[in-house]
């Protein structure tokens, strides 16, 4: 290994502030060249790139080169940035994803006549001089090799690198055709794409960053409309190509994938916790058209027994059309007479308000006279106001969203609505969807911007909602963003995908690039957008796939998407799932704190804890939702049988407990009712009573679901709550973190619980804490808490508040104790 031979052999000396190493020509022999592609295809290098020499700016490593200078920033051990410096520009120092400061890291260089090595102690950059090349290691290990490298000819400068012969490539954005990307051209260009299904490449959210299977990740840190070519040509070389921009890319390393992604959260900005009420049900559809409509609606939710925390509200309410209103923003009061009232009495039923707005202003609109005298609106290359008329909704302006007067005046018109109780917001059209290139902005051309402009205008709305409501967490609905929209509070969604059975399955690609991309909220309009008819069957398995998934949103166009529009045996499957969504609240709150703490997904692919397994590395008929739930969504059409591949070790039947092993595939008879859902041995899931708003929710009778090793084993589970609405929980340690660890032996479990964290207002001061046990062999010979013994309780003291352990019919074992929040340990003999 490169990195230890270097720390074994080299001794460090302190020249200008920085650790060099020197190491004599007969030693550096002993380093080999390395190439990740060496037992696949010969290396190919273009252009004629020759090494002149190398100089360090503090642990900043310049490489002079014959057409410039690369040079090479580490921002941890497990983060590099290499850029080029061309011979006729300056490089862009700004960076629209990267958030991160570099870290102190003491480097370590070695040059040898055919070689420098410049070691980051976990990343190590191989400069291989004659020819010239350049490879990438983690301790010693080939990680990536690039190809040409930095390249620019007319009309494109990027980047190319050497994929390994087995390497899978992900991410990328929202990609619907497969999960291993490689073998086709990808565009970074956010567009909409209507009615789309699976096999659709490029969609609204597209991202220059790609996840290999050989755990590394590159962010291409440039904004310009551009191209990901993965391989098209099988000659094993992905080209990023872009029509402009900074040549800049950052390489992320790591040991697993969990840390891939919180190191790449580190350095772009993770997810501030959501307001908890996102995480309920939030129902909409194109459109609610009167208030008197969508009271009806809301009343008659509430009436058959459907929980529901927010109606989305769209574009009638601006206007009685879908032509012509766009960028009106104010309340169509023919249609919605009190919109106050409403909302008031939308909120007291629990139900929360969202609205929808665009960035287009329609120019019959007085709004877009007032815009245009402010100069705030994109223009052509004279300066004036540009009118597009190609805009689907309505010749209309575009407000400029890097204009900081622009963000201020849009921002005035979210203000409005705020302070009438509105709760959050739906940005629609954020691409932008019709964006001609002859458009200029005060940050460049339309082709230059285009892919920052939701990115610029997230950022608007969250810098505001922290300015001036800084006791709100912003729940911002949308389509599009950039590297790093992540951290402004975006939640978006898949575009408007085709109502059908290929719709359907197009989400679970998507859904997984997006989440390895670092995009964690994303999700789906939950029973298709798009043309198609009413399907019974497609509603219950969107429905059923969509409560296992980040965010929980029915929406859809044409055709009602309430559930209370389907029939009785469609209302009660839904109604069942919606409901197990909200007992399984703190599972996904939790799974919202990995988000913003650890930059985790709250969707992942199975590899994503099994690499070695390679039946998984381009599956993506199941996921894991959070770290311990394995889901297989029913996305065929009268399916009646699936057949699912189990990582390693013992899993559970969601639904009824049976003790599965892994390591196989597994015929699965499905049925109407359910999907197949597994829960990983080892794992306890919090859950709660069931409530129909989260304004109801509570955790003061909590169940703990405990799922044993088939014989020993470590138990581990946690459970982070705060008051669902502070911003500054966390910061402020307003919040607490329950951890609920254990060690199975063949004769005793033990299974801990503690509370850390200063706690918030409203929390529990003791709790009643159900723990059941699934995989006991027999009824406990006895238990204690705490060194107290807890006592067996008969069938007549089960439903009282009595501590205590009994069996159920199922044959699992439950433990009720009384918990004030100490240090516990509950013991099982």
């Amino acid at each position: 290994m490169i990195a230890r031979f270097i720390s074994r052999m080299f001794r460090p000396l302190l020249v200008a502030g920085m650790l060099l190493s020197v190491l004599a020509p007969a030693s550096a022999q002993l380093i080999k060249p390395v190439s990740s592609t060496a037992a696949a295809k010969p290396m190919r290098f273009a252009g004629n790139r020759t090494y002149q020499s190398y100089h360090l700016s503090g642990n900043e490593l310049h490489v002079k080169v014959s057409d410039g200078e690369i040079s090479f920033r580490p921002f941890t051990t497990g983060i590099v940035e290499c850029s080029w410096l061309g011979m006729e520009a300056l490089q862009q120092d700004t960076s629209f994803a990267v958030i991160m400061k570099p870290e102190q890291v003491t480097v370590f260089v070695d040059e040898s006549p055919d070689r420098l090595i410049f070691d980051l102690h976990e990343i190590q950059v191989l400069v291989e001089k004659n020819p010239f090349r350049i490879s990438y290691l983690r301790n010693g290990s080939p990680v990536l090799d690039e190809e040409q490298g930095f390249y620019q000819r007319p009309g494109q400068r990027g980047v190319r690198f050497s994929l390994a012969e087995t390497e899978m490539i992900y991410g990328t954005g929202e990609r619907a055709n497969a999960m291993n990307l490689r073998g086709s051209v990808y565009e970074l260009y956010n567009r909409p794409h209507y009615g789309y299904e699976i096999g659709t490449k490029n969609l609204n959210y597209s991202l220059p960053v790609f996840v290999s299977s050989k755990k590394y990740m590159v962010l291409v840190d440039n904004p310009q409309k551009a191209n990901f070519d993965i391989d098209s040509k099988g000659d094993g070389v992905l080209d990023f190509g872009a029509i402009g921009g900074p040549l800049r890319f950052y390489l992320v390393v790591a040991e697993d994938f969990p840390k891939l992604l919180e190191r790449y959260g580190k350095l772009t900005g993770t997810q501030p916790l959501p307001p908890r009420w996102a995480l309920g049900n939030l129902q909409s559809r194109m459109a609610y058209r009167t208030q008197t409509e969508t009271t009806a609606i809301v009343d008659s939710m509430i009436a058959r027994d459907f929980p529901i925390d927010a109606i989305i509200i769209d574009y009638n309410w601006f206007g009685d059309s879908i032509l012509g209103h766009v960028g009106r923003l104010d309340w169509f009061r023919k249609n919605w007479p009190d919109p106050d009232g409403m909302i008031a009495g939308f909120k007291q039923k629990g139900v929360k308000t969202i609205l929808i707005t665009e960035p287009y202003i329609i120019d019959t609109l007085e709004n877009f006279r007032s815009a245009s005298a402010l100069n705030i609106l994109a223009t052509d290359s004279l300066g004036k106001t540009y009118v597009n008329r190609k805009f689907y909704f309505g010749d209309a302006g575009l407000i400029d969203m890097f204009k900081p007067e622009a963000g201020q005046w849009f921002w005035s018109k979210y203000v409005a609505q705020i302070d009438k109780g509105v709760a959050g917001w739906w940005g629609d059209l954020g691409e932008p969807e019709s964006h001609p290139s002859d458009i200029r902005h005060v940050l460049g051309k339309a082709d230059e911007v285009h892919n920052i402009y939701a990115h610029y205008w997230h950022r608007m709305l969250f810098d505001n909602y922290r300015k001036y409501y800084p006791q709100t967490r912003l729940f911002n609905l949308n389509r599009s963003g950039f590297a790093g929209s992540q951290r402004y509070a975006i939640f978006p969604w898949t575009g408007d995908v085709s109502r059908s059975w290929g719709g359907l399955q197009a989400q679970l690609p998507a859904m997984l690039h997006m989440s390895l991309s670092g995009i964690p909220y994303i999700h789906a309009d939950a029973g298709g957008f798009a043309m198609g008819v009413k399907d019974e069957e497609l509603y219950r398995r969107w429905l059923q796939f969509a409560v296992f998934s980040p965010i929980l949103r029915p929406h859809g166009s044409g055709i009602p998407s309430e559930p209370i529009f389907f029939n009785d045996t469609t209302q009660s499957v839904v109604r069942r799932f919606m409901k197990l969504r909200y007992e399984l609240m703190p599972y996904l709150y939790n799974m919202g704190w990995e988000a913003t703490v650890k930059g985790q997904p709250l969707v992942r692919p199975l590899f994503y804890y099994y690499p070695e397994d390679k039946r998984f590395e381009a599956y993506d008929g199941g996921y894991f939702f959070g770290g311990s739930l394995l889901v297989y969504p029913v996305v065929q059409q009268g399916q009646q049988r699936m057949d699912v591949p189990l990582p390693r070790g013992t899993w559970y039947d969601f639904w009824t407990g049976e003790r599965v092993r892994g390591g196989a595939t597994k015929a699965i008879a499905t049925t109407l009712e359910t999907i197949p859902v597994f829960v990983k041995a080892g794992s306890v899931i919090p859950r709660v009573p069931a409530v129909n708003s989260t304004d109801a929710y509570s955790s003061r009778k909590l169940f703990l679901h405990c799922y044993l090793h088939e014989t020993e084993g470590l138990i581990t589970g946690q459970m982070y709550e705060d008051d669902g609405r502070n911003p500054d929980a966390l910061e402020k340690d307003a919040y607490e973190l329950m951890l609920f660890n254990g060690i199975q032996k063949p004769d005793v479990i033990q299974l801990g619980l503690l509370r850390l964290g200063d706690g918030y207002a409203g929390m529990p001061e003791t709790r009643q804490v159900e723990v059941i046990v699934y995989g006991l062999s027999r009824f406990p010979a006895k238990a204690d808490l705490s060194n107290l013994p807890l006592n067996a309780l008969s069938p007549a003291e089960i439903d009282s508040f009595k501590q205590g352990y009994w069996l159920d019919e199922s044959g699992n074992c439950h433990f009720r104790i009384l918990w004030a929040g100490n240090p516990t340990t509950l013991t099982i003999h």
